[in-house]
Order: C-alpha cells, then sequence, then structure tokens
C-alpha cells in the first residue's frame, strides 16, 4: 500500500491540491491535525477518477465538505483528505433541483430562490454542504433532508448508483451512507413552485430566529435529542452551561454548542464530551449520543 501523496500527485498532477492540509484552518471548530495532501476535485467526474484511484490502491482516504460537524484528532489524519467544496453544480428543472455534494446550503437556497423554489428555507443558516447534509439528514426548525430529497447520486464500490429517497434510509440524524463506504456525489431535491416574497419571507423568519444562536467556532450542535427531548435543555438542566475543558466550553448561550475560546485542542473537546454526557446521565438518567463525525485516532 503507497501512502505517499506524491503518488497521487503523479496520476492527478492538475488537480488543485494542498501539502500539510491544516485541520484546524479548515473546519468550522478550529482544531485537529494535519493531513499530507488534500485534493480539491473541480467535479464529479474528478472526484469519482479521484475516489477510484484511493480505492484500487488502498490507500486511505475521507471526504469532508464545509468542515462543520468535524471532530478531527490532534494526530490529524494519515491519509488523503477530499474537499468537495469545488463540486458544486446545480440546476433546475421544474421543481426538482439537482446540486452537486460541494454546493453550499446556502449557495442552494439562493439558487432555488432565483428560480421561484420554495421548501428549503430551513437552509438558511446552516454550514453545510448537500453532500453533508444528506449524509446526516441534516435539518433545521422542524424540517430536514428526508422532506425534500427525491433521489440521490452515490459513488459505491467504483460504480454510481442513484438511490431513491424511500431507499436511503433516512431518519433522525441518520442515511444509510453513514454505515457503508459510499460518497454521495449529488442530491436531486423536491421542491415547490412559490411566489419569491413569500419565500424570502420564510427565510427572513428562520434568519431571525437563527440569529440567536452562539457565535465563535464550534461543530454546532454536538448532542443529538434524546427521544425528542432537547438535548440542549437537558445538558442546561444539568448545570453545564459555562463548563470547560481546557479552551473548550460549554455555550452560556446554547448549551449543546461547545466552543472553542481560541487554543482549544481536539482532546479538550473530547474531555468535555465526556464530562457532559457523564452530568447529564447522572441528573437525567439520559445518555446523550453525539451528532458530530470524528476523523482520525482518539
Amino acid at each position: 500500500m503507497d501512502q505517499d501523496p506524491l503518488n497521487v500527485l503523479a496520476f492527478f498532477s492538475e488537480i488543485p491540491h494542498e501539502e500539510g492540509f491544516s485541520f484546524r484552518q479548515h473546519t468550522t471548530v478550529g482544531v485537529g491535525g494535519c493531513a499530507p495532501l488534500a485534493c480539491y476535485p473541480r467535479g464529479i467526474d474528478e472526484l469519482v477518477s479521484l475516489l477510484n484511484f484511493l480505492t484500487e490502491r488502498q490507500i486511505p482516504y475521507c471526504v469532508i465538505g464545509n468542515g462543520s460537524n468535524l471532530l478531527v484528532s490532534d494526530a490529524g489524519f494519515d491519509g488523503i483528505v477530499i474537499c468537495t467544496q469545488r463540486v458544486c453544480s446545480m440546476q433546475a428543472s421544474g421543481n426538482v433541483l439537482t446540486a452537486d455534494c460541494g454546493a453550499g446550503l446556502c449557495s442552494v437556497l439562493a439558487f432555488a430562490v432565483q428560480h421561484g423554489l420554495g421548501g428549503a428555507a430551513f437552509f438558511q443558516g446552516i454550514p453545510a454542504t448537500v453532500g453533508g447534509a444528506v449524509y446526516m439528514n441534516a435539518g433545521a426548525q422542524g424540517c430536514c433532508m428526508k422532506d425534500i430529497i427525491r433521489a440521490v447520486t452515490a459513488w459505491r464500490n467504483g460504480d454510481i448508483v442513484q438511490i431513491p429517497a424511500e431507499e436511503c434510509r433516512f431518519s433522525y440524524k441518520h442515511s444509510l451512507f453513514m454505515d457503508d463506504d459510499s460518497c454521495i456525489l449529488s442530491a436531486e431535491l423536491q421542491l415547490k413552485n412559490e411566489d419569491v416574497e413569500s419565500i424570502l419571507s420564510d427565510i427572513n423568519r428562520i434568519k431571525q430566529r437563527r440569529s440567536a444562536l452562539p457565535g465563535g467556532r464550534s461543530m454546532g450542535c454536538v448532542f443529538q435529542n434524546a427521544d425528542g427531548i432537547s438535548a440542549g435543555a437537558l445538558i442546561e438542566q444539568s448545570g453545564c452551561k459555562g463548563m470547560s475543558c481546557g479552551g473548550a466550553a460549554v455555550s452560556d448561550a446554547h448549551a449543546n454548542f461547545l466552543i472553542n475560546r481560541g487554543d482549544a485542542t481536539a482532546r479538550d473537546f473530547v474531555r468535555l464530551i465526556e464530562v457532559v454526557r457523564a452530568r447529564v446521565l447522572s441528573q437525567t438518567g439520559v445518555l446523550l449520543k453525539e451528532e458530530i463525525r470524528y476523523i482520525g485516532v482518539f
């Protein structure tokens, strides 16, 4: 198995890339070590070629979009990082909007507005790409990806497959893509024709609601709600607001947000997650489960 990043570049000499890729600089929480190489495919064809190459040669890789909902080890990742941000084409046909995996949700929402398509207002303010949002069935304001997905196109074991929504096994913060080694390439969103003013009104209402969320560097919500009970409420009820481990702290504004105070390490966040989980279990009897994704060895 040849993990030398230069071997990858010998076959993909023109692909945009970054050696010594820093997760601290490329994740919303701002922690984590480095990877030897990150590649930025410029479209689905280049992404598929890269996936095929790495898989055939058994070179470890991870795929990231906007770097949100990620906690990367302080030791980094000993493989290739595939950044999908340039795989971001979009098109609309009738009331179906097709977006590539690296398209940011806010860009998709703006595109939908331009085409008079409603139903995606809950994208407002979610710092995710389409691929990441489909992967974890992201949602907000009582809506989630499951509600608008018509089909997902994915790379799986060298093949490109189209998976109807009903076969994606969507559930709360979950999809089948979390259970296999496939890579989401694009998604078809079933939206609805609406008056632009009505769409903008929905977006502005959500923007106002989200304005109360904490600022600063974070992973967004860390824990899943438990049987419909707000994880943030359970954490606050358990007296965890303001708790800290090293440079990581529970936000005073929203207890399900853990904030990087500027000098945090991934280890600080792991310790704080365990402290909060133990406190909530002791105080409420509820065992919280993370919704974030871990990369690297912890």
